[in-house]
């Protein structure tokens, strides 16, 4: 999942793979492996409730 923060920030999240944090100054990838347990539960709590607000409003965005 990638998720565009704004204009100069992303985050790209491969569960059990990676995170790749990238912003103006510059990309930085994490393996999941090397990630703290409180890292891996902020990530997934992130990408999960980005999916569930995207759930709740995907239908209203197609015209």
């Amino acid at each position: 999942m990638m998720i565009k923060i704004n204009a100069k920030e992303s985050v790209e999240i491969v569960q059990g793979v990676f995170v790749s944090v990238i912003s103006e100054s510059g990309s930085k990838y994490h393996s999941w492996d090397e990630l703290t347990e409180a890292q891996i539960a902020c990530f997934t709590g992130l990408s999960d409730e980005i999916q569930t607000v995207y759930g709740k409003y995907k239908d209203c965005m197609t015209a």
